[in-house]
């Protein structure tokens, strides 16, 4: 199977170079795939490849390690490989897609010992190969194309030499050579005028001294003399095999010679979920040449162990020995590999340490034996003394939410806070850390409030003075966690107010304070309003010791006046006392003028001011110059705008109603338009308000009135439960049932019976009933005529029957046994 894949192999470098340039053959005799471009390549000359890789029995992917070591980029092997899958792909060259693979195939893909290409890597999402919790792990998160040794570092001056590799040899000087010269098989290279040196098993730096030895010796003398100067160097590298066993993609890899254990590791995805971070071997001609612990690197940033590799190197990793976990309250929690002789604290090293709120004094062993799991308690003093056993989990816990040495000192000191409790504290000493009594502290009184060894509270009172003076009977010796309180004198007084109202500019209740006046009082509250009276009424708390029938009072009632530019005048001043209310009167009359507004046709439309409170219609429409030709006058309205207080009260109204009815949908919708409704529509009868001056058609006006005088439209509306809703032409010969018939008749779900009329001016009239005899409202110019729907009528349902009969053959037979 060798053959075959070494034989395919050079047919894919004859094959794609020959379709290349005459530079690519050259390249073809270099070995060199490196300028290979897939995208150049034909239907036909994929077709042909694909019957050659069928005729030798192999696949693309097992050509792989060759093509890519003789040159050939991963990105144009990944476009090779889709071609063969797909041939119509080649106009997709710069949108590469992963090809489909079956599960089969899939499973070849990741078991295979193929190096990654760059466009499967591009399209994977990085996923975690095991366990993210063991140490190490996200060095092998994802397997990335790009880590891989570094090509363009200058040459090692200990690179040992070998088969494949091309160097470049240069005299400068007196005497010039430039060379890129193949180390054969053999190892030797052959240099023009001076023959063949054989540099292989040789270091860079061993290899240039022979050179220069032998070309000195020979053409070139002027290297012995110092005339000339020689350089050498690697053009390019060879492929060496390596072989990694128990990794996530273990197999033979072919690498660069540069490539180090590290790389190789990165490649293969590292150790398994089961592997050794610690114990990896690089086993070379059959003897274990070095033991590498990963976890040099991971915690010092050590590369001791990332030595070069060699060809037919094995990496062998093992599986772990001893792993443990820790959990808690560390920095790095994590599952750690543990080498023997190291102890717990080890372990707390590779996890960075216990957190700030950690508790240090002892951490929790969860261990396991033949039989059954237990418990132990590893304290301070073991942690460089206890050996771990695989499988151990240790725990780390937070330090208790208390305080060992705190106590508490709030109300009228200096410095209320938290403070230590040292040695032989008392309470002279915790006041004077605080910097001592306010002023307005209560002296007569301290307490103490104290935790018992139950947990319960207790309060111990002392004399502040008597404390500060030393007095051990007041000066307690005071314990851990205890809360020391002294009160102010403020504290123990009641807070008394007054309250202002009326006319002033801050209404609302004011801090009383002793010597509080009147004339204080109003210029707190911002000073009286332009339309304050100066008379001021004053209503006092009734003090009494006991009640009278005879006495309903509830408080004393005090007059006075108070000049609204005698604010600075001393005298004449009631002193107040707590819990008065004042109010300040408003000038009798006192009114902002209102205005109304005139829309529609009038002759003079516009805002208007009312001259009086019983300013009505018809002084209006007199104002404005009466009517224009085209109003009709039947259809006039008033838009009269709600206030808060009214849009609150229609809300309530709207709720209690809500409580009452069973159609929820139906009320919540009355709701939202009650809410919404800014204004009510009021109809008005004007042919009687105006012949009527102040009867009650011709309506008295308020604030903000909108009247509304429309134009004539002859037309009248016909909505609801119709086939056909539109507008008619009015017609006086027409009746109700004409228009109804002119939308097309009734639908089905119509409820005839309760037909009504809305007028322009908004007035509504219904059908009314007289025994059998029914009468139609009147049609006029401008309404609309609205057929209803009929109510739903919700069926008995199969189980209410089934309840009746039962409740009925329940009755029957009792009525048969009390017959008996």
């Amino acid at each position: 199977m060798n053959f075959k894949i070494k034989w395919l192999v050079l047919s894919l470098a004859l094959f794609l170079l020959t379709t290349q340039s005459i530079h690519a053959q050259d390249l073809l005799k270099a070995k060199d795939l490196s300028t290979v471009k897939v995208d150049l390549l034909g239907d036909a000359d994929i077709a042909k490849f694909k019957t050659q890789l069928t005729s030798a029995g192999v696949t693309i992917d097992q050509v792989e390690q060759q093509a890519l070591a003789k040159g050939m980029t991963p990105a144009e092997f990944a476009k090779l490989k889709q071609r063969l899958a797909d041939p119509a792909s080649k106009n997709n060259a710069g949108k590469l897609k992963a090809p489909e693979k079956t599960k089969a195939s899939a499973e070849k893909i990741d078991n295979s010992t193929d190096t990654l290409d760059t466009e499967k890597y591009n399209q994977k999402p990085v996923k975690t190969l095991i366990n993210p919790l063991i140490f190490g792990s996200e060095l092998y998160t994802s397997v990335a194309p790009s880590f891989e040794p570094n090509l363009t570092m200058a040459t090692p001056s200990n690179y040992v030499l070998g088969p494949d590799d091309q160097i470049l040899v240069s005299v400068y000087g007196v005497q010039e050579y430039n060379g890129d010269l193949l180390v054969s098989a053999e190892g030797n290279i052959s240099i023009p005028n001076v023959g063949q040196i054989k540099v292989a098993g040789l270091s860079i730096e061993a290899a240039t001294q022979k050179i220069k030895t032998t070309m000195g010796n020979g053409a070139y003398a002027y290297l012995k003399s110092g005339g000339s100067k020689l350089s050498v160097s690697l053009s390019k590298i060879r492929s060496i095999k390596v072989t990694i066993i128990g990794a996530n993609r273990p197999g033979t890899y072919r690498l660069s010679s540069l490539a180090s254990v590290f790389n190789a590791l990165y490649l293969s995805g590292g150790p398994t979920a089961f592997g050794s971070f610690r114990i990896i071997e690089l086993v070379r001609n059959s003897k274990v040449e070095r033991k590498v612990d990963l976890y040099r690197m991971l915690l010092n940033g050590d590369q001791t162990d990332n030595i070069g590799l060699k060809d037919n190197d094995v990496i062998r990793i093992p599986s772990y020995k001893t792993r443990v976990e820790i959990q808690g309250q560390v920095k790095r929690p994590g599952i750690f590999e543990v080498l023997p002789n190291e102890t717990f604290a080890n372990i707390l090293a590779y996890a960075s340490g216990f957190t700030d709120t950690a508790y240090r004094a002892a951490v929790k062993v969860f261990q396991q034996n033949e039989k059954e799991r237990l418990v132990h308690d590893l304290t301070a003093v073991d942690f460089n003394s206890y050996q771990p056993q695989t499988g151990d989990v240790f725990v780390a816990s937070k330090i208790l939410n208390r305080f060992k040495n705190r106590v508490t000192l709030t109300g009228a000191v200096q410095r209320p806070d938290v403070y230590e409790l040292t040695p032989n504290l008392r309470v002279a000493d915790l006041i004077r850390k605080a910097d001592g009594l306010k002023p307005d502290a209560f002296t007569g009184r301290g307490q103490i409030i104290r935790y018992q060894e139950d947990l319960t509270r207790s309060i111990l009172s002392f004399d502040v003075k008597k404390a500060l003076n030393a007095e051990e009977a007041h000066n307690l010796l005071l314990q851990k966690e205890d809360e020391i309180l002294i009160s102010s004198v403020q504290d123990l007084k009641d807070f008394f107010i007054v309250s202002i109202q009326g006319e002033i500019r801050m209404p609302g209740q004011y801090e009383y304070v002793s010597k509080l006046t009147l004339k204080d009082l109003i210029i707190q509250a911002g000073g009286f309003t332009d339309a304050a009276y100066q008379g001021v009424e004053i209503a006092r708390l009734l003090r009494r010791d006991s009640l009278a029938m005879n006495d309903q009072r509830t408080s004393v009632l005090i007059n006075t006046k108070v000049n609204k530019e005698g604010l600075a005048d001393y005298t004449e001043n009631i002193v107040l006392e707590p819990f008065d209310v004042i109010t300040v009167r408003k000038i009798a009359g006192y009114k902002i003028p209102e205005s109304v507004v005139v829309t529609g046709f009038v002759q003079y439309p516009g805002p208007y001011a009312l001259s009086s409170s019983n300013d009505r219609v018809s002084d209006l429409i007199k104002r404005a110059g009466g009517f224009a030709p085209d109003a009709y006058i039947a259809g006039a309205y008033i838009k009269r705008f709600k206030t808060d207080l009214e849009k609150e009260k229609a809300l309530e109204t709207v709720k209690k109603l809500q409580k009452t009815l069973k159609d929820k949908d139906s009320t919540s919708l009355a709701v939202n338009e009650e809410i919404t409704k800014e204004y009510d529509k009021i109809p008005l009868d004007l042919f009687s308000g105006l012949k009527n001056p102040g009867s009650t058609e011709d309506v008295l006006l308020k604030d903000k009135d909108e009247l509304t005088i429309p134009k004539y439209d002859a037309q009248v509306r016909v909505s609801g439960e119709v086939l056909l809703s539109t507008q008619i032409p009015y017609q006086t010969k027409y009746r109700l049932r004409d228009y109804i018939s002119a939308a097309a008749g009734f639908t089905v779900n119509a409820y005839r019976s309760k037909v009504y009329v809305v007028y322009a001016n908004g007035k509504a009239a219904s059908t009314s009933h007289f025994l059998f005899i029914k009468s139609f409202p009147r049609i006029e110019p401008g309404c609309e005529l609205i057929i209803p729907k009929k109510r739903e009528k919700k069926s008995t349902s199969i189980a209410e029957i089934a309840g009746f009969a039962t409740v009925l053959l329940s009755l029957v037979s009792t009525y048969v046994l009390l017959k008996k």
